[in-house]
């Protein structure tokens, strides 16, 4: 049996954009599995990051997790396309008012803000193993793990206004 399949025997719970793997006893590798869009934050993959963290929290089979990227960059942020309710300013035509569109804004970076909560506040040591782009959210992420280990090819970058 080759790596690759002892490797996808070891594939933990299945996710949509996370790829969850035991790869050795006690060492599981969460790695994000949007690749042709290099990695970039949606609303999926932001809750499956919390769902991962909060099962791999009290997981007697894992001691330590190793978070990374697949594809040519580690996360290169928000996804603008899957986001557009979050950064497009508000429709003056919406039957909406200011405040309750606020309220929704607000519930949804608490719960996006959350998932990253589940990496900081997970028992074991999380180790981001980050390669090529780490733009914008990708930076929130790894500032929640316990170490960082950047390839000689990382970048970063967090916008300024």
């Amino acid at each position: 049996m080759s790596k690759i399949e002892k490797l996808q025997q070891n594939k933990m719970k299945n996710y949509d954009h996370l790829a969850v793997v035991k790869l050795a006893p006690f060492v599981t590798n969460v790695q994000l599995n949007r690749p042709q869009q290099r990695n970039a934050l949606n609303g999926t993959l932001w809750q499956e990051i919390g769902d991962c963290f909060n099962f791999l929290a009290s997981d007697p089979d894992t001691r330590v997790v190793i978070i990374s990227g697949n594809g040519r960059a580690f996360c290169a942020g928000l996804d603008l396309k899957d986001s557009q309710d979050i950064i497009q300013p508000p429709n003056p035509d919406s039957a909406d008012d200011p405040a309750r569109r606020s309220r929704r804004f607000r519930e949804k970076i608490i719960s996006y803000q959350n998932s990253f909560r589940a990496i900081e506040e997970c028992p074991k040591p999380v180790i981001a193993a980050i390669h090529g782009a780490c733009i914008g959210g990708g930076i929130d992420l790894i500032a929640a793990c316990d170490i960082r280990v950047a390839a000689a090819d990382s970048t970063f970058c967090v916008k300024v206004s």
